[in-house]
């Protein structure tokens, strides 16, 4: 049966339909094409590009309000809510996210205020996820972006995850090979003596690496997280292109 444009329904992301860009966006097809290959994606669901409709009050909540609740189990949970936009690449910091999102109530005022956040009518999915309890987390690259090298990776992490590192903490950049041996590392002024990363989780993140590059055809950015039972989880990914590279930090020689 075919879905209005004005009612919000939702796409699980291990639903085949979640690994459409043009209903799910960028960001959530991607996810859902790892989640559908066995790579470590924590659970969610997209409302997809065709509910939002500018000017239009959304109508038909109720599947929302499930889908919301069983992830959430009933607002015990805090979630996540993020955009996935239909031309991702470039969107980065024009579209809000709202995390620790607790409530019913919150999560619907989450939603809009994503949508509105969007440049124009129908250019975004919304992605809902469990807002992770982290450790650890930073970004992973498949490869070596200023040295142009595909025989190491790169990690560049703190302690409390991505979503630190996006707030400018220093962090413990690793330059590994594709066994997972520690080549070089390096600290930004002011990171602790502590290091973010044990070497089994550094081993973990080089697997990943190659896994992601083989399903998606090519060297990925990915962002990361290790939570408090020692789990990976694979939070976000994308090509490794030319517009990472002052993004990277680059490793001591």
């Amino acid at each position: 049966m075919q879905q209005s444009a004005h009612a919000f329904w939702t796409i699980n992301l291990d639903d085949p339909l979640a690994a459409a860009p043009d209903l799910a966006g960028a960001k959530a097809s991607d996810l859902a094409r790892a989640v559908r290959h066995g790579l470590p994606v924590p659970p969610g669901f997209v409302i997809p590009v065709k509910c939002f409709v500018r000017g239009e009050r959304y109508r038909n909540t109720g599947e929302l309000r499930k889908a919301w609740a069983r992830l959430s189990a009933s607002g015990a949970r805090a979630l996540a809510v993020r955009s996935s936009s239909t031309h991702e690449e470039g969107a980065e910091g024009r579209y809000v996210s709202a995390l620790d999102v607790k409530g019913w109530p919150e999560f619907l005022k989450a939603v809009t205020g994503v949508v509105a956040s969007a440049t124009g009518p129908a250019t975004t999915a919304i992605l809902v996820q469990p807002q992770l309890d982290l450790v650890s987390g930073g970004v992973l690259f498949g490869a070596d972006p200023l040295e142009s090298r595909t025989d190491r990776v790169i990690v560049s992490a703190t302690l409390g995850g991505p979503r630190a590192l996006r707030d400018s903490q220093a962090a413990t950049t690793y330059a590994l090979n594709r066994r997972g041996k520690v080549i070089s590392l390096e600290r930004d002024s002011g990171a602790p003596e502590e290091e973010p990363l044990a070497h089994p989780q550094l081993r973990a993140l080089v697997k990943l690496a190659a896994r992601a590059a083989a399903l998606f055809g090519g060297p990925q950015e990915i962002e990361f997280g290790f939570d408090r039972e020692g789990a990976l989880w694979l939070l976000q990914t994308r090509p490794l292109s030319s517009l990472t590279l002052p993004r990277a930090r680059r490793p001591a020689s």
